[in-house]
């Protein structure tokens, strides 16, 4: 699996007449805007959710639904159907993802560090545990288990995987002023971007015989704590000036390991694949069923 662009939102003054016609007239009141309809549930079958006349200023949302599924050339078509011209919409979020097959979400969640981050999150829900490296309000890193999330879902995509296979998804969500190219004819230098610039690993050393006792002992307490909660929260129980002395007595980075490169190069290959129109999972026909996650 691979996904690329997994969530699109723009901001838009301009939209076709018929639809924002529709929207009017069937839409309703919702999230700080006037008029929201969803295209799937009228007469047009398109995977859009339009919100229109913003309360403030009058501004347009349009959220693309199920776009990790269509690449950009069909992204660019659809959003011609319903906006005409493509100059005036600017991109308010995206969502960009990879897959990493064959490796646990705990187990990369025990070696992976956003560094300059104050807020961090661990949820756990239906869809397994998902890790907030970085969970500010403008920008996001998370990675959670996207086969359990798949499985949660009920999406047919699930079975074909087999007992003990392992899928981890990392994420990166963008918007408002964290969307470094707010154009959509700018969306190719995604690719060209390092999105995950603060990403980090690190590894507890090997303690010997001859370490003192307490250093043995306090290796052991950061090991289980990291086994636990990850290292990302394990960093946060303790002040920046506590954490430092640690690093600097228990942890070593992986540096430029195959691990941190290859997830840097999948997120890349991801994004371009989007671009260039490479669908790496089945298309399903039914679209509109999907409610926007891939």
């Amino acid at each position: 699996m691979s996904a690329g662009v997994d969530k699109l939102e723009l901001l838009t003054r301009r939209i076709e007449k018929t639809f924002l016609n529709l929207a009017r007239e069937e839409g309703s009141q919702r999230s700080g805007y006037k008029n929201v309809i969803d295209l799937r549930q009228t007469r047009y079958k398109l995977p859009v959710i339009l919100h229109c006349d913003g309360w403030h200023g009058g501004i347009h949302k349009i959220q693309l639904i199920g776009v990790a599924r269509l690449g950009l050339r069909r992204a660019r078509r659809l959003l011609g159907t319903i906006l005409g011209d493509l100059s005036f919409v600017r991109i308010y979020r995206i969502d960009l993802c990879t897959d990493i097959p064959g490796i646990y979400v705990g187990d990369l969640a025990e070696t992976v560090l956003v560094s300059r981050v104050q807020n961090f999150r661990i949820y756990k829900k239906r869809g397994g545990l998902s890790f907030y490296l970085q969970n500010s309000a403008n920008k996001t890193i998370l990675i959670y288990d996207k086969l359990k999330q798949l499985a949660a879902t009920k999406n047919p995509r699930a079975t074909a995987y087999g007992p003990g296979e392992r899928l981890t998804r990392i994420e990166v969500q963008l918007k408002g002023s964290a969307v470094p190219f707010k154009k959509l004819r700018h969306l190719r230098r995604y690719a060209d971007v390092d999105l995950l610039e603060n990403l980090e690993f690190r590894t507890l050393k090997n303690m010997t015989s001859g370490e003192k006792p307490l250093h043995r002992l306090a290796s052991a307490g950061l090991r289980q704590s990291i086994s636990q909660i990850g290292l990302q929260a394990t960093k946060k129980k303790f002040a920046s000036s506590e954490w430092a002395y640690l690093e600097r007595l228990f942890l070593e980075e992986m540096g430029n390991s195959e691990e941190v490169l290859d997830i840097r190069s999948r997120l890349k290959r991801s994004i371009e694949d989007w671009l260039e129109n490479r669908i790496r999972f089945p298309r399903y026909r039914n679209v509109n069923a999907s409610d926007g996650r891939d």
